[in-house]
């Protein structure tokens, strides 16, 4: 045992010992090795700024794209900040390490040793935070902000017969048991508008932290459900993801909210919610399934509710509850109608029939009651007789009554502009009101409209005035439209009469073209996902619309002769078709006013210079590389659209100045080879050789491009993107917008100037030589400025500098929002401006990174800003005060106007603002962020 002992004594000192003697190492190695672990610091930080740049980079461009930065991106790099400032008073002492002691004739060993252990744990935190920079994403889209028009909620009309259904859905939500629930009722009897007010009534009493809506219709979309929940949630989608990736991913999405239901809208068939990405809480025999067992919490929840038109889906889908909607009651029925016609005294016994051929359903009531809403007494008793003699041709699936009270609302339009535009709504549905414009004015659609903005505000009148009939729908999205599924039969069945058709999915569409019933034609869509070929020839002499679309990758090559039996086509819409070259019975369309390519296969297209009679003409993502001569015979275009066509690179030298009768053009990720001395390509100087030419949409890679004046004289809307490649939106509506990013303003006297006055949103990026937005930019005072975005400009000082500008206008009096970011050395927003109307109309004010910021407007202008609502503040690293005082001599000032309030003011945003000491006013109570 002494011997065991002895031998683990030994083997502990020897332990001991070479722990001590480590130990004793490093220490000396920490006072004779500072430079090295300094080095090792030095090359950490150099890789860490690397990153943080990069970081940084992608956090800016994603901002422009007006998405939201990710917490923890936003926090790691307020860490990297935080590592930079130690390692600065790491490096001061290292310079204090260096001096010697003893009047120099000895190191100063303590500082050293202190230096290099300092210099190791720093860099080991190093390592910690660039580890933590390597994010898979940077931002996200911004989250929707749910308001009660997303669903239906105090405006929802009350039914005492509808009662007892939604305190049926309400009590079935509100048990933990049931999971799926089911509603079923006929077309148009108000599931849709039933479900939403019970969706904004869960919402409201906080049954769950999240609600969905997503709508299948008919013909479902798996991709478009998919979309609409995720948008709801503001999730994006991975790139190139497959059905079941987006599936499985919307399902992880969905499960992040402990408590939400998901509202399954207008279900026709069964639908397999797992191929959608809905999570399930009971599997198909009724036991828990994988979602339910994560965890034990009854709270932790995922309800479904669907909509559907019959029992035998719901009980498909084996739904838990099942709430039949039936018509309204009498009362019910009597009261909707009154309501829209408004005094019912001198014809209550004829609206009293009129409700009761409606049969209960809110659909055909307020659809017959907008009809006849303000009409002669002859006019009701013709309806009711129609009402009476019931439209035998009702279509299967449909009640007589339904049916005759919606072709009743059509026939009772008073313009017949509008039931032409809601036929072609029925061949087109859920498609962009600009779509319909187009077609209106090719096929002549419109008395006494010649020009493209006339013809808009023509369309945007006749689509109100169809929503007001309640024909079509009303939705968050006035730019499109779209029809209930109920209408939309019914349409399209008086459609076909009027000899328009729509052929979808079909086998044999060779066939089909050349069957009799399609010879009279005067309209036809046709969308298809299998088509194989088309005859060589359709004989359609009367048909004025062809649209094709074709809905797949692989382009479709029309025939040579396809064309020769339409030669009265005035409109001709192609989607995903090969035209390398156009077919040579192109030429027979002599007559046509609307050509819209898209996706398509193109090459040389200068035949297209012979459609003479052309009035709108788009290519989008159509792959030619070269306009035509020829296209200068197109003297009629009214609009020319160019976008996403990145192989086309020549425009040869006045062809778009030969377009003399242009109103809009659009070049968008297209053309950008503007020459500037116009010998082997377009220049921007031939636009202001287009006297009618009022909107443009373009971007202009280069300033240097812009020699001289290219603004037309009539010019209203605009578009324009000056510098480095700036992110598009698809829109043919286009505001004044001017996006400028350049170094230098001596290009300022050319054409951008005119610009930057009549702008209605400006975005100013990199303006070198700038130091007075106002001064140098528009004296005026930017009199019709809603939005103002200045940002990476290191030599601008102000926005506003009264005391140099003499002009004594006020500044800015309509602007709503200004973000000013990135602004090194600007020392005041505004200087010595006190006039009534500047910045009045201010609600939306975003500053950051402004490092020479003493405080955001004077006291005295405080006054001016009644209508704030938001304020954010961010890194400005001298900001002492939102509301301060601009001189000493105003010392005072701030007691004058401390009684001023900010009613509006709901959003305050202070953050990385170290010398902040106070808000400088008295403010009332607002929702407020520190950090």
């Amino acid at each position: 045992m002494a011997e065991l002992a002895t031998a683990a004594l030994e083997t502990a000192a020897e332990r001991v010992t070479e722990t001590v003697c480590e130990f004793g190492s490093r220490q000396i190695n920490y006072v004779f090795k500072y430079r090295s672990y300094m080095k090792k610091l030095k090359e950490q930080v150099k890789e860490l700024e690397i990153r943080r740049e990069d970081v940084k980079e992608a956090v800016e461009m994603a901002e422009r794209q007006g998405e939201q930065i990710y917490n923890e991106v936003t926090e790691w790099l307020k860490s990297v900040e935080e590592f930079m400032e130690r390692v600065a008073k790491l490096v001061d002492e290292e310079d204090k390490a260096k001096k010697r002691c003893f009047k120099g004739l000895c190191p100063d060993l303590i500082k050293r040793y202190r230096l290099s252990k300092e210099a190791e744990e720093v860099a080991e935190a190093g390592a910690k935070v660039l580890e933590q920079g390597k994010f898979s994403r940077i931002s996200h889209p911004p989250l929707l902000r749910r308001t009660e028009s997303i669903f239906v909620g105090k405006e929802y009309e009350h039914f005492d017969s509808r009662e007892s259904n939604f305190q049926e859905i309400m009590d079935a939500l509100k048990d933990s048991t049931v999971n799926m629930i089911g509603v079923h009722g006929m077309g148009g009897v108000g599931k849709t508008t039933l479900v939403k007010k019970v969706s904004w009534k869960a919402k409201e009493d906080k049954l769950f932290d999240e609600v969905v809506i997503a709508e299948v219709t008919q013909t479902p979309d798996l991709k478009k459900i998919q979309a609409d929940i995720a948008g709801q949630l503001g999730m994006v989608f991975r790139d190139q993801e497959s059905p079941f990736g987006r599936a499985d991913q919307l399902r992880q999405g969905l499960k992040k909210s402990k408590r939400i239901l998901v509202i399954v809208d207008n279900i026709w068939k069964k639908l397999d919610l797992k191929d959608v990405g809905i999570p399930l809480s009971y599997d198909n025999k009724g036991s828990m399934t994988e979602h339910r067992k994560e965890s034990n919490d009854e709270q932790e929840r995922c309800a479904i509710l669907l909509t559907t038109r019959t029992l035998a889906v719901l009980n498909q889908m084996k739904t838990q509850k099942n709430i039949s909607v039936e018509p309204l009651a009498t009362n019910d029925a009597r009261s909707l109608f009154g309501k829209i016609v408004g005094d019912l005294s001198e014809k209550h016994s004829i609206a009293a029939e009129i409700v009761e051929k409606c049969a209960g359903l809110p659909l055909a009531i307020t659809a017959i009651a907008n009809a006849l809403k303000g009409k002669s007494d002859y006019v009701w008793k013709d309806a009711l007789h129609q009402l009476k003699s019931y439209n035998h041709r009702c279509v299967p699936e449909m009640d007589n009554t339904l049916y005759s009270t919606i072709e009743l609302s059509y026939k009772l339009l008073n313009s017949e502009e509008a039931k032409w535009i809601l036929l072609l709504c029925a061949l087109y549905n859920d498609t962009h009101v600009a779509h319909f414009l187009f077609r209106g004015m090719g096929l002549g659609f419109f008395e006494n409209v010649y020009s493209v903005n006339d013809g808009r505000n023509r369309i945007k009148s006749l689509i109100d005035y169809l929503r007001d009939s309640c024909l079509l729908l009303k939705g968050n999205n006035n730019e499109m439209v779209k029809m209930h599924d109920v209408v939309h039969t019914v349409v399209v069945s008086i459609a076909k009469e009027k000899y328009m058709f729509h052929i979808p999915d079909v086998e044999g569409i060779e066939e089909v073209l050349m069957n009799r019933m399609y010879k009279d034609s005067i309209a036809i869509s046709l969308s298809n996902k299998d088509i194989h070929g088309l005859p060589e020839r359709v004989e359609c002499p009367k048909l004025k619309l062809f649209t094709y679309d074709i809905k797949k990758d692989l382009c479709l090559r029309i025939p040579n002769h396809f064309f020769e039996g339409m030669k009265e086509l005035k409109v001709l819409e192609l989607n995903g078709v090969h035209l390398l070259p156009p077919p040579p019975s192109f030429v027979c369309l002599t007559n046509l006013k609307r050509l819209f390519l898209w996706d398509c296969s193109l090459g040389d297209i200068t035949m297209l210079g012979e459609l003479r009679k052309l009035e709108t003409l788009e290519f989008l993502s159509c792959d030619f590389e070269q306009l035509p001569e020829r296209f200068k015979q197109l003297t009629g275009l009214k609009l020319l659209q160019l976008r996403d066509c990145p192989k086309l690179k020549v425009i040869p030298p006045n062809v778009i100045a030969s377009l003399y009768r242009l109103e809009e053009l659009y070049i968008i990720n297209s053309f950008d080879r503007w020459e500037v001395e116009g010998q082997n390509n377009a220049s921007l100087a031939e636009l202001k050789e287009l006297p009618q030419l009022n909107t443009l949409c373009m971007h202009i890679s280069n300033v240097q491009m812009i020699q001289q004046d290219f603004i037309p004289v009539n010019l209203e809307k605009y578009k324009v993107h000056i510098g480095d490649i700036w992110d598009w939106s698809y829109e043919y509506e286009t505001s004044r917008t001017l996006r400028l990013k350049f170094n230098g303003s001596s290009h300022m006297r050319y054409g951008i100037k005119i610009l930057i006055e009549k702008a209605k949103y400006l975005y100013l990026d990199q303006l070198d030589g700038v130091k007075d937005i106002l001064w140098e930019l528009d004296r005026e005072g930017f009199p019709e400025l809603k939005h103002l975005s200045v940002q990476n400009s290191s030599e601008i000082l102000y926005i506003v500098n009264a005391i140099e500008c003499i002009h004594s206008d006020d500044a800015f009096p309509i602007l709503e929002s200004m973000f000013l970011i990135n602004l090194g050395h600007m020392e005041k927003i505004c200087y010595g401006l006190d006039n009534e109307k500047s910045f009045s109309q201010l609600k939306i004010l975003k500053v950051a990174d402004c490092d020479n910021l003493k405080y955001l407007f004077s006291s005295s202008m405080a006054k001016n800003l009644p209508l704030l609502e938001e304020i954010d503040v961010t890194n400005c690293k001298t900001l002492k005060k939102i509301f301060g005082e601009e001189s000493e001599d105003h010392a005072d000032e701030n007691k004058k106007v401390c009684k001023i309030e900010f009613k509006q003011l709901h959003s305050i945003v202070l953050q990385g603002l170290p010398q902040l000491i106070r808000f400088g006013l008295e403010i009332g109570e607002v929702d407020t962020v520190l950090n």
